[in-house]
């Protein structure tokens, strides 16, 4: 049969839930007013009258853990012992060597090692890197993999092609990808050939510059010789 609380209880409860656990308000409930209580009791009167504890759950700074400085009871270690992590040992969640996943770059990765508190590059590499590698080698530093088709799960290696990034920022911006590997292609070439062309005009002018440079460094100091002189 359900209690029927009288307003001194009522009183009790709502000035006494706030701030107390669950378990305190139980005991101190039952030390004041006796009875019988429902074994949801706390809970259920707390909902069903809108009180709140305030309580989260969670640690603050500077609280103390209930257990701290105390031993685990030998039959409570047996119990625990077989569940317990040992040294080197991998979380049971872990992705096995060989696990393929679609992550958020839109490229399919592969796990290839298990090293722990590691950058992901240690333990998972991109499935199109891996396979133009243990085809080709290391990828030369400088140098991207690209798809020639455009798709990103056609991991045939006539379709991986190496650029260097320079090229493949050329591609971009002349807008010389395809979803034709051979047409890709052509684009890397006529890539290369712009990139060429760019350098040569870079060096073209950086020459001139050097060359006006050195005329103006030795008027400047011939002007210094007539001034001040030299500092």
């Amino acid at each position: 049969m359900a209690r029927i609380y009288t307003e001194e209880e009522h009183a009790f409860m709502k000035s006494f839930v706030p701030g107390h656990t669950y378990k305190e308000i139980r005991e101190e409930f039952l030390k004041r007013f006796g009875g019988e209580l429902a074994e949801s009791f706390p809970s259920s009167y707390i909902n069903n009258h809108n009180l709140n504890t305030g309580l989260s759950g969670r640690f603050k700074k500077g609280m103390t853990p209930a257990n701290k400085g105390k031993k685990m009871s030998p039959e409570l270690y047996a119990k625990s012992a077989p569940t317990m992590f040992k040294p080197g040992q991998m979380p049971q969640n872990t992705y096995l060597i060989g696990t393929e996943k679609l992550l958020a770059d839109g490229y399919i990765w592969v796990k290839i090692d298990n090293q722990p508190k590691v950058k992901k590059t240690v333990n998972w590499i991109q499935k199109h890197r891996k396979i133009w590698q243990e085809q080709n080698g290391p990828i030369p530093e400088g140098h991207v993999i690209i798809f020639l088709d455009g798709d990103r799960t056609n991991f045939d290696i006539d379709n991986l092609a190496c650029i260097s990034k320079a090229e493949n920022a050329r591609l971009n911006q002349r807008k010389l990808r395809f979803d034709n590997a051979d047409l890709t292609k052509s684009g890397v070439e006529i890539a290369k050939v712009l990139n060429a062309i760019g350098q040569r005009k870079g060096n073209k002018h950086g020459n001139t510059k050097r060359h006006t440079g050195t005329d103006m460094d030795s008027h400047g100091a011939d002007s210094g010789c007539e001034g001040t002189g030299a500092r």
